[in-house]
Order: structure tokens, then C-alpha cells, then sequence
């Protein structure tokens, strides 16, 4: 991937309690979607720009991947927009009896295809496209 997509939930939690020390998505070139002003640097680039927009214009520069790692109000705009083509979903056991709906609620119902699944350590991992 060349691209790297969060939101500032996500962003803060990866750079807060998973990767401390070092910036695990180095060598792509990271959007962080957020309203903060924060000091981009070369890696990592905030902004407060509508997101279908700026994929839609990565998309068009390099024909390459874009990989869209949460959160979830980021994730449901663009699928409201279709603008996810392909979604890897890891399915941890783990009941947290309340949080944020994956992709919330829709104004339209969007046809999936599975086209993988793989089981490790208990955890399921599926990929879907869309059709």
C-alpha cells in the first residue's frame, strides 16, 4: 500500500498504547482525518478534508491500494459513498457488550462477496468485496 488511512481515535490509540516508540506504518504515507490542528510531517499528514474527496483524488494520482485502518465514523462515510472496495474484518472473541457499530446505519443495502477466511489463535479473520 502507499496509502494509509485513520482517524484520530485510531491514530491516538495506535500512537498511545500499541506503538509507543516507533511509527508502525512507516514507508506509507498516512492521512490522519481529524478536526486537531496538529503538525504534519513527510509520514503522517493531518487534515480536516472531506474524506471521499481526498481518497478519490489518491486514487487518481497513483493507481495504488489505499488501506483504510478505522475509525469508524471514517470507515461508514465511505462506505456510504462506496469507496471501500474490499474490507478485511478480524473477528476477536470478545463480547464488549457496548460500543460503535462497525458500519452503522446505511440509506442503502450494499451486496457482499466473501472471499476469504482464515482462523488463528481464535481469532477469524474474513475478507469481503463488494459486488
Amino acid at each position: 500500500y502507499r496509502y494509509h488511512i485513520n482517524g484520530w481515535n485510531t491514530y491516538h490509540q495506535v500512537t498511545t498504547e500499541l506503538s509507543l516508540k516507533k511509527w508502525i506504518y512507516s514507508g506509507m504515507t498516512t492521512y490522519i482525518f481529524t478536526h486537531r490542528q496538529e503538525k504534519s510531517t513527510d509520514e503522517i499528514k493531518f487534515t480536516n478534508e472531506n474524506s471521499v474527496k481526498l481518497i478519490n483524488q489518491l486514487k487518481h494520482q497513483e493507481d495504488k491500494d489505499i488501506w483504510i485502518c478505522g475509525g469508524v465514523n471514517l470507515i461508514q462515510q465511505l462506505v456510504e459513498d462506496e469507496r471501500v472496495d474490499k474490507s478485511y474484518i478480524s473477528i476477536i472473541p470478545t463480547l464488549l457488550g457496548k460500543g460503535l457499530r462497525l458500519f452503522g446505519v446505511s440509506s442503502q443495502e450494499q451486496k457482499l462477496k466473501l472471499i476469504s477466511t482464515r482462523n488463528y489463535n481464535g481469532i477469524v479473520d474474513v475478507v469481503y468485496e463488494r459486488r
